[in-house]
């Protein structure tokens, strides 16, 4: 397990097949000091109304449609439902794992993509990354990545009949973590993350850019089982109670945490685990009070799962 004093950045070290965690450049360092210390954060970046802050599109949209496109001269996997009258579609994000692609969605969400697009909403899935701003785990993610996210979110408001009340994460391994991250770096307009063996090395090491708090399910395996270079039942307990200890100074209300340990190993969450997953997230639209739950978890939820 990386002690947090001595974590600063991971990069990934492809020849030795392994992590590297100390200092990296000095741009990363700054980067991850100042997120530590949670400076540069907008408090005051969702609306004044409590609803989401949707990003700024660019002058030129890319067309949305199920398919892959370039964002930022990255691939994109797209599925995209026909926009409907109602209350509109739901966003899902995607981030893969360290060896993975944008199809990992579609092996690990195939059941929640097409419920997204029988809504009318987009799934999106990143094959590839930036490369710059902070890297949120070992190396594959890079916290510039969600100004893809950004701008895809801000040409679906244009495109499609998106509810910006309902736009989630999700993610395995490298991916989790990268979700987890996002419940931060992106608190201005998420709603909800559903990590599949993510979570955060140490509190605080990314910082809120709202006062808003998503609500978090995560999901993984037991302690010292699902291990990849570090312990994930121990990274998503540190984000449960990260985030539920600030779920009270939310503004709008948010920071509802549950968690779900299927004892098995990395990523290997079963369907029921990742459709409970999506229906918390489904239930959590941004800003939602009180707790829909109420205290009590849906019967259709693993007994393994429980609030924190």
């Amino acid at each position: 397990m990386i002690k947090p004093a001595t974590w600063r950045v991971c990069v990934s070290l492809v020849a030795a097949g392994g992590w590297h965690c100390g200092s990296g450049s000095k741009a990363h360092d700054a980067g991850v000091a100042q997120a530590a210390q949670g400076k540069g954060s907008s408090q005051a970046a969702a609306n004044g109304d409590g609803s989401p802050k949707i990003p700024q599109a660019p002058e030129s949209c890319p067309t949305l449609e199920t398919g892959t496109i370039t964002v930022m001269g990255q691939a994109v996997s797209l599925w995209v439902g026909t926009p409907a009258p109602g209350s509109g579609g739901p966003v899902l994000f995607y981030w893969h794992g360290t060896g993975g692609s944008a199809s990992e969605a579609a092996i690990f969400m195939a059941t929640e993509i097409t419920d997204v697009m029988s809504e009318g909403g987009i799934a999106a899935s990143f094959d590839t990354s930036l490369k710059t701003g902070v890297n949120t785990g070992n190396g594959v993610w890079y916290t510039d990545d969600f100004k893809m996210a950004d701008e895809i979110l801000a040409c679906a408001m244009q495109q499609l009949h998106i509810d910006p009340r309902r736009i989630y994460t999700a993610g395995c391994s490298a991916g989790g973590l990268q979700v987890s991250a996002m419940v931060y770096a992106r608190s201005s307009y998420l709603a909800a993350a559903m990590p599949n063996s993510g979570g955060t090395l140490f509190a605080g090491a990314f910082p809120f850019d709202s006062a808003h708090v998503p609500s978090l399910i995560t999901t993984h395996g037991a302690p010292g089982t699902d291990v990849y270079l570090i312990d994930f039942s121990q990274t998503s307990a540190t984000e449960d109670k990260d985030i539920a200890s600030h779920a009270s100074s939310s503004t709008p209300p948010g920071g509802y945490v549950v968690d779900c340990n299927h004892g098995g190993g990395h990523c290997a969450a079963p369907a029921d685990d990742i459709a409970a997953q999506w229906q918390f997230c489904k239930d959590h639209p941004f800003g939602v009070s009180p707790d829909p739950y109420a205290g009590v978890l849906p019967s259709s939820f693993p007994s393994y799962c429980a609030f924190r």
